[in-house]
């Protein structure tokens, strides 16, 4: 009985993708110039491709496409993606020097992949966002992960505070 109670309370551990609510999108993309090239590679439900367009950025690139199988050129990816395969995705988008903003749980900070990159720098914002996936919400609070953004967020400091 005991084993059911907790699995119950932890079932919102059970799915890592979660939907980018709309205010964390409005958070990053104050940094991003309109005519920038955004690759959104992480499809979910495909809102947010529509969400970004309407924001005013019109070169997306959002494929209901296996991130692992290719890359967009020239492009900054900005996205939420699954947690469970978090630190694979860093390391892609790192080797190949691709600019990016991810959107991932705080605690995050601790894995050893992150730590010793003076290139990574950390967008907490003083709320939490809230995501809408039915009516369990994530007890972790996201903050967007940037790699290579020194000249989007003009400050090299290492966490940002919105």
């Amino acid at each position: 009985m005991i084993i059911y109670m907790l699995s119950s309370n932890l079932s919102w551990m059970k799915k890592d993708d979660y939907t980018t609510p709309k205010d964390a999108w409005e958070d990053i993309l104050h940094y991003i110039p309109k005519q920038e090239k955004i690759w959104l590679p992480f499809y979910n439900d495909g809102e947010c491709e529509t969400i970004v367009k309407e924001l005013g950025y019109e070169n997306v690139y959002h494929n209901k496409k296996d991130f692992f199988t290719y890359d967009i050129e020239d492009a900054v990816v900005i996205d939420n993606p699954p947690y469970s395969c978090k630190k694979e995705v860093i390391q892609k988008l790192k080797m190949r020097g691709i600019p990016f903003a991810l959107l991932l749980p705080l605690h995050t900070l601790e894995r050893n992949y992150i730590h010793g990159d003076d290139d990574l720098q950390i967008i907490i914002k003083k709320g939490k966002y809230v995501f809408r996936e039915g009516s369990m919400r994530p007890p972790f609070k996201a903050c967007w992960f940037c790699w290579g953004f020194q000249t989007y967020l003009k400050s090299d400091k290492r966490f940002l505070w919105i």
